[in-house]
């Protein structure tokens, strides 16, 4: 079954979000040459700027922790966490009909 990968994440008090835009960018360049990718979108509210979104699509749960296991995505969100305010929220929802 596919699912979708939402994640949010907030940075620090006064921190725009698009500053762990340029992680974000190269995550989703390495996560679309990943077995089961299907598509991504990031998100930026506009209401409160130290907040951001990132909706991922993959083929199946199996796919999607594959991906987050891997070493370089590891590394990247270590650099992304650098600048929260609090641990990223991740959800994973099924997508379709059961």
């Amino acid at each position: 079954m596919a699912i979708g990968v939402v994640i949010k994440r907030v940075t620090k008090h006064g921190v725009d979000a698009k500053v762990i835009l340029p992680d974000i960018i190269e995550l989703r360049a390495l996560a679309v040459r990943q077995p089961g990718y299907i598509s991504g979108e990031t998100f930026f509210n506009l209401d409160r700027p130290e907040e951001s979104l990132v909706i991922g699509r993959w083929i199946s749960l199996e796919h999607w922790q594959q991906w987050k296991r891997d070493a370089r995505r590891i590394e990247l969100n270590e650099n992304i966490e650098k600048h929260l305010e609090t641990k990223e929220e991740c959800n994973i929802y099924g997508i379709g009909l059961w």
